[in-house]
Parts: structure tokens; C-alpha cells; sequence
């Protein structure tokens, strides 16, 4: 597959950008599938679900989950394969979107898209294994505390992977917090202004969020809620640097051009004899 090029002009046809659309796509789609059975492969012969059953396994008497069905261990593992091939297709998949949009972009917009982009994927990183190595264990600990003498718990693969994605995810797209703000301090669309004069609200809509996206428990919102204030407090130290940064980048475009000459100036010129 031979995907089209923008001509010497810089410019393609709009069947060249569909062509061009389409070719990415088989690629990133292609590149999914072999990964993903790479992934398959490297869950069952690395012991991926063992790391990723970690936090649980030492909470339970037996050490290990429990399944219902006779497909349900290999249905787990085809999706963490699945999983798997797509975190490894990141890159790739990354380089074909950045390789259509980027030729469309203003100069200065692709210096904010890229690090932006790229800025994005380690911010959800970073929320993801925060939630997988400190707020799961956490909660797991919390929820599996009540009633230890009464009760037994057999829990199975598929619900712990349903709780653990559940938590991993949403740490993951709460970390991009800083970077929208940034953004849309970027553009002028948000001003440290706006967000110290709505911090109280502000901090009511992120215990609102917390509730709604944690288990119905005190224990899970505040560990959601701590994350978003001292996020929402970093994006505003970032948004009040860069309002800085613009204000003096205007400042000296301003004395620059106060200093340079009018034109149709008659600075040498005698005045003429009437």
C-alpha cells in the first residue's frame, strides 16, 4: 500500500486525503491485529495476568480468583492480549495520525499539537499506574476488610478486571486535567482569573465527579477527590506561568514596535524655503 503525498505545491486533492485516510487506517488496523496477537502471546508465556492480578491475590485466602464459566479464563486473557497489542501499537498508530493531521496544521499549532499529543499519553500513564499500584490495593483493602470473620469472597476474573479497568481508566482521563487547561489557557479560551475566582465551585464539581465515577463509598470518592484538587491546583500554577509567559511576549512586541520608525518619517529633512 502506497499512501499519496502531498504534491511539490504542498497540497493534495480531496480523494487524495480520503486515499490517504483510508491507507493510514488499513495500516493502523493491520498493525492492531498482529499486535494484539503478539500480545496474546506475551500474556500467556510472560504472566501478565499474574502481574495484574497482584493486587488482589495476597487479600485472598486461596491466592487466586475464581471464574464461572469454562471460557471465562480464556476470554480474559484473549481481551488483556488484546490490550496489550494495542498498548504496543501506540506508537505506531500515533505516528499515522500525526502524519495525516500535522501537513493541515499552522506552525504554530503543530508547536502545541505534538507536545500536547505526547503530553496526553504520559499524563494518563502516569493516573494509570497511580491507580494501579496505590488506589487499588487501597481500595481492594477497604472493601475486602468488612466482615473478614463472617464472610468468604470469591471473586471472580472477570469482575475484579471489570473494578480494576474501571479505576485505572478514569485516574488515567482525570490526569489529563492539567493539559486541557493549559490548552485552553493556551488559546485564550480559560484565564487563571477565571479558575481562582471558581475554585469553590469548582472544587463542588470535582467532589460531584468523584461520586459519580467512584463505587458508593466515602473511601473511593476521596481518594478520586485528593488527585483532582491537587491537579486542578498544578493546572493552575501551569495557566498562571503561561499567562505570564504571553503577557510579556505581547509587552515586547509592543516596545519593539514603538521603537521601530513610522513610515513616512522626515526625521533629517529641512524645511523648505517659502
Amino acid at each position: 500500500m502506497v499512501i499519496p503525498k502531498p504534491s511539490p505545491e504542498g497540497t493534495m486533492s480531496f480523494l487524495d486525503h480520503l486515499e490517504e485516510l483510508r491507507q493510514r487506517i488499513l495500516w493502523s488496523l493491520g498493525t492492531l491485529a498482529v499486535l494484539s496477537l503478539a500480545g496474546f502471546w506475551l500474556t500467556t508465556q510472560f504472566g501478565v495476568l499474574e502481574f495484574l492480578t497482584r493486587p488482589v491475590r495476597p487479600l485472598l485466602d486461596a491466592g487466586r480468583l475464581a471464574y464461572l464459566s469454562p471460557t471465562e479464563p480464556f476470554m480474559v486473557t484473549l481481551k488483556v492480549g488484546i490490550f496489550v497489542g494495542v498498548v504496543l501499537a501506540l506508537p505506531v498508530l500515533f505516528y499515522h495520525f500525526w502524519c495525516f493531521v500535522a501537513p493541515g496544521l499552522l506552525e504554530n499549532e503543530r508547536r502545541i499539537f505534538f507536545p500536547a499529543l505526547a503530553g496526553s499519553v504520559l499524563l494518563f500513564l502516569a493516573g494509570a499506574a497511580l491507580a494501579f499500584f496505590m488506589v487499588l490495593p487501597l481500595a481492594l483493602r477497604f472493601f475486602l476488610g468488612f466482615s473478614e470473620e463472617a464472610l468468604i469472597p470469591v471473586i471472580t476474573i472477570n469482575d475484579y478486571f471489570t473494578f480494576a479497568i474501571r479505576i485505572t481508566l478514569v485516574f488515567g482521563a482525570v490526569f489529563e486535567t492539567p493539559l486541557i487547561v493549559i490548552v485552553l489557557t493556551y488559546v485564550g479560551l480559560l484565564s487563571p482569573r477565571t479558575l481562582r475566582r471558581y475554585r469553590r465551585h469548582a472544587i463542588a464539581g470535582m467532589a460531584i465527579l468523584a461520586a459519580l465515577l467512584t463505587p458508593a463509598d466515602i473511601f473511593s470518592m476521596v481518594l478520586m477527590l485528593v488527585p483532582l484538587y491537587l491537579l486542578f491546583e498544578l493546572s493552575l500554577v501551569f495557566a498562571t506561568l503561561i499567562e505570564r509567559r504571553q503577557e510579556r511576549h505581547a509587552a515586547q512586541s509592543l516596545k519593539d514596535s514603538a521603537l521601530s520608525p513610522t513610515d513616512g518619517s522626515d526625521d533629517g529633512l529641512e524645511p523648505s524655503d517659502a
